[in-house]
């Protein structure tokens, strides 16, 4: 059963937590740009009793700490709230793009927000009861490029943290137990010699051809590469005019692996496979690393009582007819195979296409495909994190049906039931010594003498 102090927190600030959630979603920003959302959630902080930072963390524009209260536990909450180009939709169950350059398709304007709510209800039980402890709430950005977390992970600072809290907009209620693939983000520039193609081509050296045969070597690789393993890339540069040889060409790779060992063997596969296209075609280039992280680091005894109190203290979400009926008509507009939805998710996902209880862990850690920044945090403090249904059930990531859900009611239940759990969680933390001991020896027996090491030094 819910603590009554940390519902009647949320009793009396759900509309605030909404209307800033809605506030986010309607203002998105790139990311490393996230100026209004920082504005926003830095000011409902300040206005709760917190200590907010000023100007840049860890070299970070758009990064900040909020702080209250003193000494130990020191629990952090983990917000994002950068958005996604090409993803402006309006709220309704069909595609329906709005006139702006940027839309939450990952519905990080829940997660931001939710986070907040977090700290916030934390803080004021913590003041009602006289706890000590103290509660901490970063604003992480840039997720989306793999920067923010990465970034202030090796700038230390989350290091004095006993224990992080985080969660991500889902089609499931699940204490999680996934890790993040280890991911590279690197940049291939080519140099040749500019030349005019017609009159005297002999005299060029392609380097728009050596992005070509490095894109083709790197297809081949696929097959090769360990299990897990992916490959994502785009052509930044393909030169200026079909009549001039490209002097210039540059092509930008995702390597994914689900751990960093496997990411590491890939990237130097491609670094060979750059090496012989640019000798096959007589140019030469240079590799710029942009981002990386490793893989995810479960703790299994915060992953159990974060289940634990999914169980006992938080109530199922309760989605209406209305919300299920849009759910149905979007996955219809989204082109979703039924019969495969029913094969993933039970012969009745048709009727019940939101999730309405929630997971239990398997007690293993789960490989899942796809990164986050937090991977690198889980390093360093013992991080925990939930999923929560924000739209319905098979709805793909970074498309224009999450946006549609992120800025109405189906996306705001979700980001208020795991702003819930994640201060009920932080409750247990702080109240109970043993608890949170053993949280942090299960980090360590889960890090197994491993220290960090980020991938992009």
């Amino acid at each position: 059963m819910m603590r009554e102090e940390i519902q009647a927190w949320f009793d009396g600030n759900r509309e605030l937590l909404v209307k800033t959630s809605r506030d986010l979603w309607e203002h998105p920003e790139a990311s490393q740009q996230e100026c209004y959302a920082c504005e926003v959630l830095g000011q409902l902080l300040r206005e709760q009793g917190f200590e907010v930072s000023e100007g840049s963390l860890a070299g970070l524009a758009t990064a900040f700490e909020a702080k209250w209260g003193s000494g130990s536990p020191k629990i952090g909450f983990l917000a994002e709230y950068d958005a996604l180009p090409g993803l402006a939709q309006d709220t309704v169950s069909s595609p329906a793009p709005l006139d702006q350059p940027f839309g939450h398709g990952c519905g990080h304007n829940l997660l931001g927000t939710g986070a907040v709510g977090a700290a916030l209800a934390l803080k004021a039980v913590m003041e009602e009861k006289k706890l000590p402890g103290t509660v901490y709430l970063y604003g992480c950005p840039s997720e989306e490029i793999m920067e923010g977390k990465i970034v202030m992970t090796k700038e230390h600072v989350f290091d004095h943290l006993d224990a992080a809290l985080s969660w991500h907009p889902g089609d499931y209620n699940r204490a999680s137990e996934e890790s993040y693939q280890a991911m590279m983000s690197v940049e291939y520039h080519f140099t040749g010699k500019a030349s005019h193609a017609a009159m005297a081509p002999q005299e060029g050296f392609s380097a728009l051809d050596a992005v070509e045969l490095m894109d083709v070597g790197v297809n081949y690789l696929r097959e090769h590469v360990p299990a897990g393993g992916q490959l994502h890339y785009v052509i930044l540069n393909g030169g200026q005019k079909p009549n001039i040889v490209p002097e210039k060409a540059a092509v930008w790779q995702f390597i994914r692996a689900n751990t960093t060992a496997d990411l590491k063997r890939i990237a130097a596969r491609l670094d060979d496979i750059a090496e012989g296209a640019a000798k096959m075609t007589g140019t030469t280039f240079t590799k710029k690393l942009l981002s990386g992280c490793n893989e995810t680091r479960i703790v299994p005894e915060l992953v159990r009582l974060m289940n634990e109190v999914m169980e006992q203290e938080v109530p199922a979400i309760d989605w209406t007819e209305e919300e299920k009926a849009f759910s149905r008509e979007l996955l219809t507009a989204l082109g979703t195979d039924r019969e495969g939805l029913a094969a993933r998710f039970g012969a009745d996902v048709w009727e019940h296409p939101l999730d309405e209880s929630f997971s239990v862990p398997t007690g293993r850690t789960v490989d899942i495909l796809g990164s986050s920044d937090i991977s690198d945090v889980s390093y360093v403090v013992p991080t925990g994190m939930l999923f929560a249904a924000c739209y319905p059930k098979g709805t793909p990531n970074h498309t224009w049906g999450v946006t549609a859900c992120s800025g109405q009611s189906i996306g705001q239940k979700g980001m208020l039931y795991a702003a819930q759990v994640m201060a009920a969680t932080g409750l247990r933390l702080v109240e109970d010594a043993k608890e949170l001991e053993a949280v942090k020896e299960s980090f360590r027996q889960a890090l197994g003498g491993i220290k960090y090491a980020p991938v992009v030094p």
